[in-house]
């Protein structure tokens, strides 16, 4: 082999060697989050945190948002990806930088986040597709990085402006209030005054890819992607000899930040994170094979509690380094379920679904390998409990009951199914009463050792839990359904009294009921709430002292005594820790499991130990010292947000001020408030949040963990909103207040008061005007009707007046017409008869005598119509014609009563041959009374004399 080839291989193993022992991934719990939870870009380049300890991360979709409950992304108009984050507490500004701009964030009074750009400030400066790569503050000014400009922001004047570093600028790096910063060309400089001076420009310092700096007693810590590690200090750079760069420089080192005054913490691009001591030692090694999503971590920060968040290449990482729980697992070795994890005597038992594993143990349980755990031979099948009891261990298997020690097994019965065991005393006389698939077992304790006795007659059933209370009743949970309490014979033989306890006993529900006792009194758990034995009804009811005091773990389904003054509560994902001494319960500590892990499905179990109590899990457990004296600093509890939940408006609601000088006034329209609260919570113990309005409900109502809290249709009055959390430690947080007041409605107030007042007066007023105008309305109608009834009568008589003065005057027309015909036919015959006379005269030539014929004349004409026959003709057509001539006299004044008689006859529809005869003269005369009339009357050539005539 050749040298070189040789010498690689050696180092090779030498590195692996070293990585293999360093690595420690049960000292710190991770919890990983990806995109598809925070809803944003995978990258994620910068981290930041807020007063209140809000997360901010520089993700590749704009600003990511997350108080620990809830995310939120905060797009840059431009979509751009935010490489770098700044916090300033000063100003409580959030500065941020992407491409071509940079500027900060800030919240308005109504809690939401809005961007304002400082690069728009710059004068005669054009950005060349710059991006911000890191962002620090120094004194009053901001300083934002890309690699060709310094661009530096006065926070007193508001000034912009843009400082040419002469060489690519890279990462801005601050240690003891002086900035750092390589720039190409000229070495590693300081920033001061808006001045760049160098420190360093040796040939490293003008090339390295420097990305951060930290303090160290033996200089400044450079961190080069390239090379790794190297001390500064008096101008001068050197590699970093020690343990952690024989392996750091080969990962690309990318971030860093230093943890309490002893440690750092080394992001890489290619291995991970790193935990050193501040002499150079590898403390602690995290990558992709032990908890991280993956091996490039591009940013990184310590929150308010000094835990780690890293910004990944797909996704980001808690990394709790101050966690007391330390979680055991192993996908590949441990068993798939553990039910039960005991130490004794120099052993270590582990309790799974195929029997129990055994090895020889004397260390920490995190220092367990389970691939040096051997299955006990004789033990098979499910572990149903593992316990100590008086200084022996005993196993409850579907193979029987079983004591074990130092890896050895003693049967006590090999029957079928022991499911739970207690204790029982009797005259001195131990006894141990054991639940089984089918029936109860008792046995008795003779030469220090348990001796089966007999099965108790009487039961039969499978059985879950068994409880013994103070006054000596069995309590049976059966696994499925039901619940018995049984009383048995002195001598422990036989059942003599069995009750059933279910629906119609008080309890909720006959299933997956749990029993166990607290301080000898029986306790039973149901799911949703817990339920205690009352001696005085012989029922069960709701056990609300313990229910309040355990808050939203009152759902627990397994309660596992601790000692004599503490108990475990078990719910699904949670347990809490409860103190119970002289009957007084308060809240110790509390934990939540991480999403990645679980409990055994319906075996919830925490195994008490005298180091440790021990978590029972999916493929693997998690250690809790029993005394822990961790001062977690929790962060204070503040409203995020007001909404008024208007009504008319959409779901979202009305935004309202988070803090206003005056208290905030709502209509009675208003009156539905949703208030959002948070105090920041990054590890997996859920945070229990409780309020009240004072005024309304006094009481503290638990809202378990929601956080948002929404009160409807509230009545008017002054009301404060209080809120608190309840932290997993059992401390509590500050309380918050939100003072409102809801108007009464305008009727109830006193404009309203007065409003309805006057508006009764003007009502009463109006209705006085309105009936005395109804009353004068229904008169004039009554007396119109009365009126119109009169006229129509009137009417009507007129009417029959005038069809008779009618039917006489159209009687005295006929009549008029035919005397007027009479008197013509009578003047036409008379003048037949005399014409013929006259002919007859003529032909008798004298031969009839002159006085004959005179006489016969006379006579003949005086037959002829005469003056008194006209004038009785135009008395009667004036009585037929009412009012005839005085229209003609009014129309026509200059007509003359031969003109008025001549209309008379045309009236009566005569032509001029018939007026002729009857006034005696020629048809010629006629037609010229006829011309004269016309013309004295004004008518034209076309108008028809007759016609007119007619229409008087």
């Amino acid at each position: 082999m050749k040298p070189a080839n040789l010498i690689l291989l050696l180092f090779l193993l030498f590195q692996t060697t070293l990585i293999s022992a360093i690595e420690n991934p049960f000292g710190i719990f991770v919890i990983n989050h990806d995109r598809s939870e925070y809803q944003a870009m995978s990258q994620n380049w910068a981290v930041a945190f807020d007063d209140l300890g809000r997360a901010y991360f520089g993700n590749s979709g704009g600003v990511l948002e997350y108080n620990g409950k809830n995310w939120v992304l905060h797009q840059h108009k431009s979509k751009s990806a935010i490489r770098a984050l700044l916090f300033d507490e000063e100003s409580h500004r959030l500065y941020s930088g992407c491409y071509e701009d940079f500027g900060y964030w800030k919240r308005d009074s109504v809690g939401v986040l809005n961007y304002y750009s400082l690069a728009e400030n710059l004068k005669d400066y054009s950005f060349s597709s710059e991006r911000i790569w890191s962002i620090v503050k120094s004194g009053k000014e901001i300083l934002f990085q890309s690699f060709p400009t310094l661009f530096i922001y006065n926070t007193e004047t508001e000034e912009v402006k843009p400082l040419a570093p002469k060489g690519e600028l890279m990462f801005l790096g601050k240690v003891n209030d002086t900035v750092y910063s390589r720039v190409r060309g000229r070495g590693i400089c300081r920033i001061e005054a808006g001045e760049i001076k160098v420190v360093d420009n040796s040939n490293f310092a003008k090339e390295a890819t420097i990305r951060f700096y930290l303090p160290n007693e033996r200089g400044i810590i450079v961190g080069d992607g390239k090379s790794g590690l190297h001390i500064l200090k008096n101008g001068k750079t050197e590699k970093w000899k020690c343990e952690a760069n024989e392996v750091l420089s080969s990962k690309d080192v990318n971030s860093a930040v230093t943890i309490g005054d002893n440690a750092y913490a080394i992001g890489t691009l290619l291995g991970g994170l790193y935990i050193i001591s501040h002499d150079g030692k590898i403390l602690s090694h995290i990558d992709r094979q032990s908890k991280l999503e993956n091996n490039t971590v591009l940013g990184m920060a310590l929150d308010h509690s000094g835990d780690l968040w890293l910004g990944m290449d797909n996704g980001l990482s808690y990394v709790d380094l101050n966690s007391t729980i330390e979680y055991k697992i192993d996908m590949d070795n441990a068993p798939s379920a553990i039910y039960s994890v005991i130490k004794h005597n120099g052993y270590i038992y582990v309790g799974t679904n195929s029997g129990v594993l055994c090895s020889k143990f004397d260390k920490d349980y995190a220092d367990l390998d389970f691939r040096e755990l051997s299955l006990l031979e004789g033990i098979s099948g499910h572990i149903w409990k593992l316990e100590i009891l008086r200084g022996e261990l005993l196993c409850g298997s579907n193979n029987g009951i079983f004591r074990l020690d130092q890896g050895n097994i003693y049967p006590l019965s090999t029957a079928t199914g022991g499911t739970d065991f207690e204790i029982i005393e009797k005259n001195g006389q131990e006894w141990l009463i054991e639940s089984t698939y089918f029936k109860i077992r008792m046995f008795k304790r003779e030469n220090d050792q348990w001796v089966f006795s007999h099965f108790v007659d009487g039961f039969e059933g499978s059985c879950r839990f068994i409880e013994v209370d103070h006054a000596g009743y069995i309590w049976i949970s059966h696994e499925i359904k039901g619940l018995n309490r049984l009383k048995l014979s002195d001598d422990f033989r036989k059942v003599v009294s069995n009750k059933y306890f279910g629906l119609e006993s008080g309890l909720p529900t006959e299933y997956q009921l749990n029993v166990f006792t607290v301080n000898n009194r029986v306790v039973v758990t149901t799911g949703e709430e817990i339920y205690t034995y009352d001696d005085l009804t012989d029922r069960m009811v709701s056990f609300d002292k313990l229910n309040n005091n355990l808050g939203r773990f009152k759902k627990a389904v397994n309660i596992v005594i601790a000692d004599q003054n503490h108990f475990w509560a078990i719910a699904d994902n949670e347990a809490v820790y409860m103190s119970n001494v002289s009957d007084s319960m308060s809240f110790v500590r509390a934990f939540t499991l991480d999403k990645q892990f679980s409990f055994p499905d319906k075996y919830q179990n925490i195994s008490i130990n005298k180091d440790a109590s021990v978590i029972c899990l999916e493929n693997g457990f998690a250690i809790l010292p029993n005394e822990s004296n961790d001062e977690y600093q929790h962060q204070p509890l503040v409203i995020t947000k007001v909404v008024n939940a208007k009504k008319g408006v959409d779901s979202k609601g009305i935004l309202l001020p988070l803090k206003s000088e005056n208290i905030l006034e709502l209509k009675q329209r208003d009156n539905s408030l949703e208030f959002t609260i948070n105090s920041v919570n990054y590890g997996p113990n859920d945070v229990t949040y409780q309020y009240r309005i004072v005024n309304l409900y006094d009481d503290w109502i638990e809202g378990e963990t929601q956080n948002v809290n929404a009160i409807n249709d509230i009545p008017h009055g002054k009301y404060v909103y209080q809120a608190r959390a309840v932290f997993s430690d059992g401390n509590r947080s500050n309380v918050v207040e939100y003072p409102f007041v809801i108007l009464p409605p305008w009727f109830a107030s006193k404009t309203g008061v007065v409003v309805i007042i006057l508006s009764l007066v003007v009502c009463v007023g109006l209705l006085i005007v309105f009936n005395k105008r109804i009353l004068e309305k229904q008169t004039y109608i009554i007396e119109k009707k009365h009126t119109d009834q009169h006229k129509k009568n009137q009417t009507t008589i007129e009417q029959l007046q005038n069809d008779v003065l009618q039917k006489e005057l159209e009687n005295l027309q006929g009549k008029l017409s035919v005397s007027a015909n009479a008197l013509v036919e009578k003047d036409r015959s008379i003048n037949t008869i005399k014409r013929e006379l006259e002919i007859m005269f003529q032909k008798l030539e004298g031969r009839f005598p002159n006085r004959d014929y005179d006489k016969i004349l006379k006579v003949i004409n005086g037959q002829l119509t005469q003056k008194k026959d006209m004038l009785d003709f135009e008395r009667h057509f004036a009585a037929s014609q009412s009012g005839f001539y005085d229209e003609l006299r009014q129309n026509y004044p200059n007509l003359t009563p031969a003109d008025l008689r001549l209309c008379s006859l045309l009236k009566m529809n005569m032509n001029s041959k018939e007026i002729s005869l009857l006034l005696g003269i020629t048809v010629r005369s006629v037609e010229v009374s006829r011309y004269r009339l016309r013309k004295k009357m004004g008518l034209e050539a076309e108008e028809n004399l007759t016609k007119v005539i007619m229409k008087y």
